[in-house]
């Protein structure tokens, strides 16, 4: 059996050169991507960078101009949405304000001409996963936030589709229940060992839910991977400064013990590549560090962020709550451990060659 055809059998879901545009945006370019089944998936992007698209054409929303979609290893483009076995959760909840609790989760299985008795018993049993029970007779206007966003939960997983997708689901929840919700969606769908796509923005709620993540960017696909891959090993500079707090500084060769390697001159830092020190306060990388003036100090609650300018640049670090006060004004000592080089459409991550001159183990 040949690479590709196994590629089919474990994908659940696949996109094969996928192209959309609406007028003269283009919304999909060569899209190209695969979710086994069982695994939670974020498509992860800023507004306009296709991944709401995608979601769309996936559930049967949007037809794509071309490309094949394929779910279970059958292309579906010309199939309804409603015969794709797909559940859909909406941003908005898309509940029916004048429906109660029971009937909002019950309506998918009606549709379907569900027994009486079988659409009881699964909204109960659905009313104690989304831990709702007794709320039932009431009105989605009678309900909190995250209540309605569970109950949404709920009447998509009704009729038991075999694909759950979500777009943006915690957008319209406040912060404390979003961090609650997100706990919670991920023990369900891993419990449940549903297939599960969502989009997000929110890099942090990718990075906390999803078992891999789908970067996009202008309507393609810039890299796919667990939160830790895209982290440590961003296969191009879009996601390098994406993912993460980072910064892109022109003319890197200025900072010391590191040299130009040919190819542009761009680099990108990121607070853990930095290290900030009070004047004395360490002997290790003295020789290699520089002088920096701090511009701010941000408290993070369990650290500090501290903000320095140096060569023209304002650079991010962060300091433990236990380490000595830095104060703003105060002239540090700046230490760059590594740094991720520019280099056309990719990346290399370039240490500080004090370090190998030192054998320092970061």
């Amino acid at each position: 059996m040949s690479s590709a055809e196994n590629k089919v059998e474990e994908n659940y879901v696949e996109l094969r050169h996928i192209n959309k545009r609406f007028g003269d945006f283009q919304a999909s370019r060569d899209v190209n991507l695969g979710v086994k089944k069982g695994r939670l998936v974020a498509l992860l992007g800023s507004s306009g960078s296709g991944k709401t698209t995608i979601l769309r054409m996936i559930a049967g929303l949007e037809t794509p101009d071309s490309g094949e979609i394929l779910i279970d290893g059958k292309v579906v483009n010309d199939v309804p949405g409603s015969e794709r076995g797909i559940g859909f959760v909406f941003q908005s909840y898309a509940l029916f304000r004048y429906m109660t609790v029971y009937d909002n989760i019950a309506f998918g299985l009606r549709v379907k001409k569900t027994s009486k008795a079988e659409i009881d018993d699964r909204v109960h049993e659905l009313l104690k996963l989304i831990n709702c029970e007794g709320l039932e007779k009431r009105y989605p206007s009678q309900l909190s936030g995250g209540q309605r966003q569970r109950v949404a939960f709920a009447r998509a997983l009704a009729p038991r589709p075999q694909l759950l997708l979500l777009d943006e689901p915690f957008a319209a929840i406040d912060a404390k229940i979003r961090l609650e919700l997100r706990s919670w969606l991920r023990e369900m769908i891993t419990n449940l060992h549903i297939t599960s796509i969502f989009v997000t923005h929110d890099q942090d709620e990718a990075i906390e839910v999803a078992d891999d993540i789908i970067v996009t960017d202008h309507g393609g696909i810039e890299q796919i991977g667990s939160a830790r891959e895209l982290y440590t090993n961003p296969k191009t500079p879009f996601v390098a400064q994406f993912i993460g707090n980072s910064i892109v500084v022109n003319d890197y060769a200025r900072f010391q013990f590191f040299h130009d390697v040919g190819e542009g001159t761009k680099a990108i830092l990121r607070p853990e590549f930095i290290a900030v020190f009070k004047k004395g306060e360490n002997k290790q990388f003295l020789s290699s560090a520089e002088e920096g003036l701090v511009e701010d100090v941000i408290f993070r609650g369990d650290s500090l962020e501290i903000r320095v300018r140096i060569h023209g640049f304002v650079l991010s670090a962060t300091r433990s709550i236990n380490d000595p006060m830095i104060e703003i004004g105060e002239t540090v000592d700046v230490f760059v451990y590594r740094l991720f080089v520019i280099k056309g459409d990719t990346i290399e991550l370039h240490d500080n060659e004090s370090l190998k001159k030192e054998s320092v183990v970061i």
